[in-house]
């Protein structure tokens, strides 16, 4: 629909388009996964069998097209197809950066595995919030445990929604997904120099956000969920004998999906 241009778009049509190389890879452009790319040769070859059926037979990509690539470990490249072969997908490098953590603590979100599907939407939510390691936690209260002919498909299962969620929301890492791990010795493998905060229902807790201002250089920051009906109050009294602060996310009752992103969102306002 015509008519008189408005100041906003003028300055959007005047302002300099910017060099590709600080572009780099766009939000809509097709991200590969390939863990052996180092990006120090200019040459990757991408030979797992579903991301060629992913290049090849789904979104029938050839020759020339601009793709991302990660390696799971930080480091990403802006890369054309040289060749598309049965058992391999050649690209050439264009492009290298590699994202460091800035100062950022290392967070990690050791969550109580609630029922039916959402645990993996917590997973995909978490990973796009920028979480680096996730830990499905064993309560008293937990009601899903996965038993240990179980266990192997469902880590399968959550390492796959985790790497399709880092794939589509632009990380160059892949957060680090732990086995089902009970809540004595998730306490016991915490971080001595890091934070580690249990929101619970239990006593009076101070406001997360007081906790946090105390802490604004952590190394690492350990975030605790408890399952539907909280922590038991002897849980609670173990995690403070190993350095956790209760805290409060308000005067709501949260359920376990969003306790969990809420603390990871705030995570992402205090340390972004």
């Amino acid at each position: 629909m015509g008519g008189w241009p408005t100041e906003a778009s003028r300055r959007r049509a005047e302002a300099p388009i910017p060099p590709r190389s600080t572009i780099f890879i766009c939000n809509f452009m097709h991200r590969f996964y390939c863990p052996q790319a180092d990006f120090v040769s200019q040459v990757v070859a991408i030979t797992d069998p579903h991301e060629i059926h992913h290049i090849k037979d789904v979104l029938r990509l050839r020759k020339g097209a601009e793709v991302g690539v990660f390696n799971g470990k930080g480091g990403e490249a802006l890369a054309t197809i040289e060749d598309v072969l049965e058992n391999a997908v050649r690209m050439k490098v264009k492009s290298v950066r590699q994202k460091g953590r800035e100062g950022k603590p290392r967070i990690i979100l050791a969550c109580a595995v609630p029922k039916k599907a959402k645990f993996e939407f917590i997973l995909e939510k978490a990973t796009e919030l920028g979480v680096d390691v996730l830990v499905p936690l064993k309560t008293k209260r937990t009601q899903v445990i996965f038993t240990e002919d179980k266990q192997r498909a469902k880590q399968e299962r959550f390492q796959k929604v985790v790497l399709n969620a880092a794939k589509q929301c632009g990380r160059a890492d892949i957060p680090r997904m732990s086995p089902m791990t009970p809540m004595a010795e998730a306490l016991k493998g915490l971080d001595p120099q890091g934070l580690a905060v249990i929101p619970s229902l239990n006593g009076h807790n101070p406001p997360i956000r007081e906790v946090l201002n105390l802490h604004q250089k952590p190394v690492s920051v350990t975030f605790l969920i408890g399952p539907e009906g909280d922590f038991t109050p002897n849980e609670v009294a173990l995690a403070k004998q190993h350095g956790c602060i209760p805290v409060s996310l308000g005067p709501t009752v949260l359920k376990v999906d969003t306790a969990a992103l809420a603390v990871l969102a705030l995570a992402n306002f205090y340390w972004d």
